[in-house]
């Protein structure tokens, strides 16, 4: 039989009251912060359940700065689209004018070269906007090159009828950007292209390079890779001409390869846009082929001198109709010219409707992100904070059993001497 002692009384009073000040201080702390747990190691699974939560919390935060920036900057892109549209727009209707010849008489010269002036004028307008830059400072659609406007104009004289000369015409544009994407992630692992390369957007017609260089005996001497627009190429030892363009053609290009007469290649786009060509590495197969300049490799003004480079940006189409307004050509204006307009107008149109396709994925997945981060936020509250009603009940459940075992603990606890010297 266990004997009971005053001492084992006392302290299993004192150790009782203990842990109930502990859970009274426990509770009251749940009261005071709103939180069921202050440290870890107060429960670890609720505080791994937490700390996963607030981290998808700030991931869906920082997707949601990301899909807004994006879409500002597709909005922008998107108004100057427009602005170039209504500028093209214009140009055709004085393109179809002249070749109808409202502008023939005696007036007839001096208005086709006001004409003329006037879409010089639009031409420059188009090369203020392909310059465009956003709120930063960074030009739109330079792709990743912002040091420098990604267009380059070039002026000079040029001469019409009965000797006329003007000065400080643009006779050229020069494309200084790349094909870089700029991507904004919008969910993990999923992104999306916030810009256009003005290598796309700024082209009117199709374009082919084609090489003047026999191909009959050409072998790869090693394995190489070369890009077509950002698209890698691999080129195994031993692979001929004909392998070669079999893979271009298998790649997810928007060119096409032809091997012509004298076994020469012929790239072709299928969809407007400047081709982009890359030699990768020590690689040489796109010199080997006369497609690119052996002194002058890099793009996007790398095509080899011998090669035949066709295809019209659309600042060369408004080159194009105001030299043939100011010659008074009319056959080609009523041909010629509004074709090639019409194709740059499908090719902005294109794009703008492309921008379009853009921003209503990111509205859409804006109200996804929101749905998401009001579900994680409800978890988190759950997951961390206390029922109110039910934390206060037990804060007086644990008052009163505290009370109580302290009357109980008056009774029990024997009097000492001191007791009895009072």
């Amino acid at each position: 039989m266990i004997r009971i002692t005053n001492m084992m009384q006392n302290n299993t009073l004192i150790r009782n009251l203990n842990r109930h000040q502990l859970a009274l201080d426990d509770t009251q702390a749940q009261l005071a912060t709103g939180m069921k747990i202050r440290r870890p190691s107060d429960d670890p699974s609720v505080a791994t359940s937490q700390m996963f939560f607030r981290s998808r919390i700030n991931e869906l935060n920082q997707f949601e700065e990301n899909i807004v920036d994006g879409y500002q900057r597709l909005k922008h892109i998107d108004g100057i689209l427009d602005r170039m549209g209504e500028i093209f727009q214009r140009v055709r209707v004085l393109a179809v004018q002249a070749a109808n010849g409202i502008y023939q008489g005696d007036k007839g010269f001096e208005l086709e070269v006001a004409v003329g002036k006037e879409i010089d004028q639009h031409l420059r307008a188009i090369v203020d906007l392909a310059n465009s830059r956003d709120a930063t400072g960074q030009p739109v659609f330079g792709g990743y090159v912002i040091e420098r406007p990604p267009f380059e104009p070039i002026e000079s004289k040029i001469k019409g009828l009965e000797g006329l000369e003007l000065k400080n015409q643009y006779i050229g544009v020069e494309y200084r950007g790349d094909i870089g994407e700029q991507l904004r992630e919008i969910e993990k692992g999923e992104y999306i292209a916030v810009n256009i390369p003005g290598s796309k957007v700024f082209w009117g017609t199709n374009m082919s390079v084609t090489s003047k260089v026999d191909n009959s005996a050409y072998t790869a001497t090693s394995d190489q890779v070369f890009k077509i627009d950002g698209v890698e190429i691999h080129v195994s030892v031993g692979d001929t001409i004909d392998d070669i363009i079999d893979k271009i053609n298998n790649a997810p290009l928007e060119v096409k390869a032809n091997k012509l007469a004298q076994d020469n290649i012929s790239l072709t786009s299928t969809a407007p846009h400047k081709i982009w060509l890359e030699d990768m590495g020590s690689g040489t197969v796109l010199k080997d082929i006369g497609l690119i300049d052996p002194n002058n490799s890099e793009p996007p003004n790398n095509y080899a001198k011998s090669a035949t480079v066709s295809g019209l940006s659309i600042f060369d189409v408004l080159i194009q109709l105001r030299n043939d307004l100011i010659q008074k050509d009319q056959e080609r204006i009523g041909g010629r010219d509004l074709g090639d307009l019409d194709l740059a107008l499908e090719n902005i149109l294109r794009y703008r409707s492309e921008v379009g396709a853009r921003m209503n994925r990111l509205e859409q997945h804006e109200q996804r992100v929101g749905y998401d981060k009001s579900y994680m936020m409800e978890l988190l509250a759950k997951n961390e904070g206390i029922d109110f009603p039910e934390t206060i009940m037990n804060l007086k459940w644990l008052e009163t059993i505290h009370q109580y075992a302290l009357n109980v603990g008056s009774r029990i606890i024997k009097p000492t001497l001191m007791d009895f010297l009072r």
